[in-house]
């Protein structure tokens, strides 16, 4: 085992404890692992291997400790996979059981390669071009796709399938694929599996009893049938998995086990062939919140913050860029060795971008940020712990004051999230325009005008940029114009439609804080030509009026960090001057609250006569 301890507070890492056996954990120095922190115990935790693999035994008394994001309190057992994620205190434990990751590995490995011949032979047999859609076959077309998949697998490949060291990790990674989709229906409402479990045929009897042992296991793991599902449902599953599933499989018959195998090769088949791959189970997944392919054999999500790294992979690199193509193609883009890289979108509105060689040195590189299945509310943020009532208040008078807001931020900090929950405050009988690279936003107004860019054609003709729209949206009489981001030179642009009387317009860019935001904006304008820096500093203080600013924390949680009034230019520096309304601080537990600075932004009494802020509430919020 392997311990890599990293203290949030100092940002320092170092490699704890090298070892196969058990190890404690505490302040006290006779611990292996030594944690110097007043909210640490003597000895806190004691780690053991076991007949099922590791467990951590938490002391009596103890501060809880968190394993893989589930909080466990001090008297409590706690068994965990070959590897682990532990925060205690400020400290966050890294846990790899080096030995067993490698034989996971190496059979992970194998599975990948048998898959590979399973796809080729497949191909051959059916000369089928990849990407045809399954609605160009016929039912006869599918039953003939079913048997030579069947043939193969009961005969060139029945001891590589049935027989074989591998039989046991498809047969896990089949059961853990179903109790994903288990948790997926539970969450989406949706009682029937997807596609790739029916076309190629199913058996309604073994189906009934490969229900009822994913139900089993489900219920072994913590889950109610009758009650909701935590939201950290597939974090609970990842932790227990291996240790609960054993006994269930152990007692499936020789010909549910035979079924089960089969049926998860075809439905890797047929997702590899019809569809965009090991991404379908990812992208069905309602906790997972971006995808990120590395090279075609690694494969990361995020969920609940966290990036892990999940055994789904491809089986080539052709298989790769031929999902990304299915991906583009509908979209009237293209990706190739002339123009290796890409964005685009899904049909649910996921953010897609693709880049391949000779740019992607390792092979395809694929990162979707998952489009949430229903609107976040700001209820949700507030419930997330991401914003505060306060806040919201005051973003919310702005909103309807018509303030033009710029929301600023680092990658996956929630600036696309915070914009679309701010739109959805714009009352419903303004006209809106919205201006994005790839469309994301979802306004819930009726009368919003969608726009986005599109890229120069082979001839290297016909492109539309962000800037290109924005100069164009000045001429379809909008309320109100909002920029999925800002990137570049149609900054400028941006800024003029908020100087020349589209007041409420809203836009986001990429920065460190609230201050780097103003001078990244100033380089982007100085980007779109000549323009003297002190006019650059005037238009951009004429036109702004609100600064959002979001951080994402060692957690993973998202919080709005500041929100500050753009009050003019700086008499001395002549540099583009804020003042924080509301900053976000820790307190002694190490949780993050926005909370009023005490100074009142310059629009706050026209908000409040024109009753979009109650003033009252106002002055109780600072005093507090």
């Amino acid at each position: 085992m392997r311990v890599l301890v990293q203290n949030t507070l100092t940002n320092r890492q170092w490699v704890a404890y090298e070892g196969a056996s058990g190890f404690s954990i505490g302040r006290d120095p006779s611990c292996e692992v030594r944690l110097d922190s007043r909210f640490v115990s003597s000895v806190h935790a004691r780690v053991e291997r076991g007949e099922r693999g590791w467990e951590l035994e938490l002391l009596p008394g103890v501060n809880p400790v968190e394993i893989d994001g589930k909080s466990h309190p001090g008297g409590h057992k706690a068994p965990f996979a070959g590897s682990a994620r532990l925060r205690l205190a400020e400290f966050v434990l890294t846990l790899t059981d080096d030995q067993r990751a490698a034989q996971a590995l190496d059979l992970s490995a194998k599975l990948t390669d048998l898959q590979n011949l399973l796809h080729a032979s497949v191909l051959r047999r059916l000369e089928l071009r990849v990407g045809w859609s399954p609605s160009e076959f016929t039912a006869q077309q599918t039953e003939h796709l079913n048997r030579v998949v069947e043939d193969l697998l009961l005969g060139e490949f029945r001891s590589q399938v049935f027989e074989s060291d591998l039989t046991p990790l498809i047969i896990r990674r089949a059961m853990r694929t179903r109790l994903s989709d288990w948790v997926s229906c539970r969450l989406t409402r949706e009682k029937r599996l997807p596609a790739g479990w029916q076309t190629l045929g199913t058996n309604a009897d073994l189906e009934a009893t490969i229900s009822a042992a994913v139900t089993k296991l489900a219920v072994r793991l913590g889950f109610s049938e009758t009650k909701p599902l935590p939201a950290d449902a597939e974090d609970i599953i990842d932790a227990g998995f291996d240790a609960a599933v054993e006994p269930i499989t152990a007692d499936l018959l020789e010909n549910v086990r035979t079924y089960l195998v089969a049926s998860y090769l075809k439905k890797t088949l047929y997702d590899i062939i019809f569809g965009l791959g090991p991404l379908e189970d990812l992208l069905r997944s309602p906790s997972i919140t971006e995808i990120m392919v590395v090279t075609p054999s690694q494969i990361y999500i995020e969920r609940n913050g966290r990036i892990v790294r999940v055994p789904q992979t491809f089986p080539s690199d052709e298989s790769a860029i031929s999902v990304i193509e299915r991906i583009v193609a509908p979209l009237g883009r293209r990706i190739d060795r002339s123009k290796p890289l890409v964005d685009a979108r899904l049909r649910d509105g996921s953010r897609v971008n693709a880049i391949i060689e000779p740019l992607a040195i390792k092979g395809p590189c694929i990162t979707i940020r998952k489009f949430p299945a229903s609107h976040v509310s700001v209820e949700d943020l507030i419930r997330w712990g991401s914003i505060t009532r306060p806040a919201v208040a005051l973003l919310r008078a702005c909103v309807l004051n018509k303030c033009n807001i710029l929301v600023s931020g680092g990658t996956g900090t929630g600036k696309t999230t915070l914009l679309n929950v701010l739109s959805a405050m714009i009352p419903g009988d303004e006209r809106l325009v919205t201006i994005e690279d790839s469309a994301e936003l979802r306004l819930q107004q009726e009368h919003v005008v969608c726009l986005e860019t599109k890229p120069p054609n082979v001839e290297g003709t016909g492109e539309y940029r962000i800037r290109d729209l924005v100069r164009n949206a000045l001429r379809m009489r909008p309320d109100r114009i909002i920029v999925g981001e800002c990137r570049g030179d149609e900054a400028i642009d941006m800024l003029q439609a908020m100087n020349t009387g589209h007041r409420g317009s809203m836009t986001t860019l990429h920065a460190n804080s609230a201050t780097d935001a103003m001078s990244r904006l100033e380089t982007m304008v100085l980007m779109g030509g000549e323009v003297p820096l002190p006019a650059v500093r005037r238009q951009i203080a004429q036109a702004l009026h609100l600064v959002v600013h979001l951080e994402r924390l060692g957690t993973g949680q998202r919080i709005v960090q500041q929100i500050a009034e753009v009050i003019g230019l700086h008499p001395v520096s002549g540099e583009v001057e804020l003042r924080d309304i509301m900053l976000a601080r820790p307190d002694a537990q190490g949780t993050w609250s926005l909370r009023p600075t005490g100074y009142m932004p310059s629009f706050l009494p026209e908000m409040v006569d024109r009753g979009f802020l109650q003033l009252q509430s106002w002055f109780e919020q600072v005093r507090a």
